[in-house]
């Protein structure tokens, strides 16, 4: 069958892909934080509309640390679910209640994401801005953060299209 085939291999090069990068975010999310703890006003560039001159303590750089590395789960679990969907497809599993509910997962993981990406640094900024002669909250929806929430949104659907699909296909086989 030549379709599974061709099935298999992507999914075995996207499972070792998603694997290696779900292992890497997490890292690379601490040693930015641990770089920004370690150095307060470098963070500043993350604000350009502060000024050069505006005081950023350990506690700021704290803070903005817990946010990073909160605001990276949603990504970090998306990633593993994917991980395990793309671990069934290549053994030749489908359709199935299981996948359908990863997807599922998958797409509201991609939601937060979405949000994250939207409300992480307008929090960033308003906590570099604390000790500023003016405080600052930036929030910014761009094209892509609005493309990507849709996305995820459509990925969403189709998990509960699947997961309404594979209660079918099981109702079927129980007729068989």
């Amino acid at each position: 069958m030549q379709d599974q085939t061709r099935l298999s291999r992507l999914s075995d090069m996207l499972y070792w892909t998603v694997l290696v990068l779900s292992a890497a975010l997490p890292m690379l999310a601490l040693f930015y934080a641990a770089m920004g703890v370690l150095d307060p006003a470098s963070l500043l560039a993350r604000a350009p509309e502060l000024g050069p001159d505006t005081l950023v303590t350990r506690g700021q750089a704290g803070l903005i640390a817990a946010v990073t590395l909160v605001s990276v789960l949603p990504m970090v679990a998306a990633l593993r679910a994917m991980t395990r969907l793309f671990d069934q497809y290549r053994t030749g599993e489908v359709l199935s209640q299981g996948n359908a509910e990863t997807i599922l997962g998958i797409g509201r993981a991609l939601i937060l994401v979405a949000v994250f990406t939207i409300l992480t640094p307008t929090v960033q900024t308003l906590i570099l801005s604390w000790h500023a002669d003016q405080r600052t909250l930036k929030l910014a929806l761009d094209g892509g953060t609005l493309g990507f929430l849709i996305a995820a949104g459509l990925l969403t659907v189709i998990g509960w299209a699947m997961r309404e699909a594979a209660q079918v296909k099981a109702e079927n086989e129980g007729f068989v």
